[in-house]
């Protein structure tokens, strides 16, 4: 096999969304549409923004990440306001597979918002880079997450037990979902 073909964060537009790099300037809609929002960061690995500076510093350093070429962070864009973010949170380049993770503003739930997020990044991955294999996981008790990969035509592979450590310092489940390059070809020739 080849090796990866790194492209840095490109923006990718679906029928309703641009996915970009963020900029110092979504802090506000960042800190308005999810970022300090608990029903949101309850599921996810940071606890919910308390201040408007910790958003911009958090941007900031993003930022600078941009300069890696295997830096894959998007925000979410709807209607010119960030509403989430998805990226590649870890990257195996020996056998050409990532893991994508994902957030979206509660009031944009149930929208397929994220499944149209999740899919145009899933195709930029096997399509441009040269991707073999996307996974992602869930926290057990957020099922919706694990609809949307099913959705995106991710199989279900199996259930990691107390991966996830909470803020409350409790651990919960995980649920492993794959999709192989030509599993994606054959997905998206149906529809």
């Amino acid at each position: 096999m080849n090796t990866l073909a790194h492209k840095g964060t490109q923006t990718l537009c679906t029928e309703r969304l641009t996915l970009r790099r963020y900029a110092l300037c979504d802090a506000v809609s960042m800190y308005k549409n999810y970022a300090t929002d608990e029903r949101v960061t309850r599921f996810l690995s940071w606890e919910p923004y308390k201040r408007i500076e910790d958003v911009e510093a958090f941007l900031s350093s993003e930022m600078d990440e941009y300069q890696h070429q295997d830096k894959y962070h998007w925000a979410i864009e709807l209607g010119g306001e960030v509403i989430g973010g998805i990226s590649a949170v870890s990257i195996d380049e020996s056998n050409h597979s990532c893991e994508i993770g994902y957030g979206i503003g509660y009031e944009f739930w149930n929208k397929g918002i994220t499944s149209e997020a999740l899919l145009a990044v899933m195709k930029f991955f096997f399509s441009e880079v040269g991707m073999h294999r996307i996974m992602a996981k869930h926290n057990i008790e957020n099922p919706a997450s694990g609809k949307v990969m099913m959705k995106c035509g991710m199989t279900y592979e199996g259930r990691l037990r107390g991966h996830y450590l909470q803020p409350d310092g409790t651990c919960t489940d995980s649920a492993i979902y794959g999709i192989l390059k030509d599993e994606f070809v054959r997905e998206m020739q149906h529809k």
